[in-house]
């Protein structure tokens, strides 16, 4: 079996894939790095594939696995999440247009969506800094602090739920125009300034 470390040939014995990858794996740790992708035979290998042992009892041609450092996979999981952002917080005006013109199912439909991004952006961020062992606490922006800035979108998010639950479109459509905008002008602070953190981390001498 082939196994391939970022496109250089590795000397590792394995008797299959699961043995090959959790080799290479090792390998990339000690050189400090982790590995970001797999493929097996060209093919890209899943959360589902390294989950399955039958799977990963199987032999291949070549196991191919390419890695990252930490700085670079956190700097580019915020700028990822600051494009979510811009992206939920045109969806949420969108939304709020529907519903204003009476499309409702049109509106809640982007509602949702806008929502979806929201949960998936704020999992990024602490799951991000759980990684990098970095306390919530400690990252604070522009006078903006983290804990608030997630406090404050909790409670909009449980506002904006309300007005949804009660069938109040004027509330609903205040809360995506004024009350998540602001939410978003905060974590706008927070994604830029970690983003910068870690490529600044990613190019010490720069």
């Amino acid at each position: 079996m082939r196994i391939l470390l970022d496109e250089k040939p590795c000397d590792i014995q394995a008797s299959s894939i699961g043995e090959a990858i959790a080799a290479a794996a090792d390998a990339a740790e000690r050189a400090g790095r982790l590995v970001v992708e797999v493929r097996v035979d060209g093919a890209m290998f899943s959360e589902d594939d390294l989950q399955a042992s039958t799977r990963l009892a199987e032999m291949a041609e070549e196991v191919q696995m390419l890695t990252t450092t930490l700085e670079e996979l956190l700097r580019d999981t915020f700028l990822q999440a600051a494009e979510a952002l811009a992206e939920a917080d045109t969806v949420q005006r969108v939304a709020a247009e529907a519903l204003q013109q009476g499309k409702t199912a049109e509106g809640m439909q982007s509602l949702m969506s806008a929502l979806e991004t929201w949960a998936g952006i704020k999992d990024a961020v602490v799951q991000g800094l759980s990684l990098a062992e970095i306390s919530l606490d400690e990252v604070v922006f522009e006078d903006v602090r983290l804990p608030d800035a997630i406090t404050k979108l909790q409670d909009r998010l449980e506002k904006l739920k309300d007005a949804m639950v009660s069938k109040d479109i004027s509330a609903t459509c205040d809360c995506l125009l004024y009350d998540l905008p602001e939410a978003t002008r905060d974590w706008r602070v927070i994604l830029a300034g970690l983003a910068d953190r870690f490529d600044a981390a990613c190019n010490p001498n720069s």
